[in-house]
């Protein structure tokens, strides 16, 4: 049984782009590798920005420096 686990840092998808991404992954894994469908389980876990770092700083405030240059 295959087991997705797929992160993301919030502000996240939509639910229903989550749906899609749900549904193309578990046909990926249906028709490439032949697994059953009804097997596959995928999960979608969010963090928030200040959970995530890059280079010693957290995305939250990469994302405040990027805006503070636009």
């Amino acid at each position: 049984m295959p087991i997705v686990t797929i992160k993301l840092a919030k502000p996240a998808m939509s639910k229903e782009q989550k749906a899609a991404l749900i549904s193309d992954i578990t046909e990926l894994l249906n028709k490439k590798y032949n697994k059953a469908k009804e097997r596959i389980v995928i999960m979608i876990e969010e963090s928030e920005p200040f959970d995530i770092g890059f280079g010693g700083e957290s995305v939250e405030s990469i994302k405040a420096k990027e805006a503070k240059n636009e």
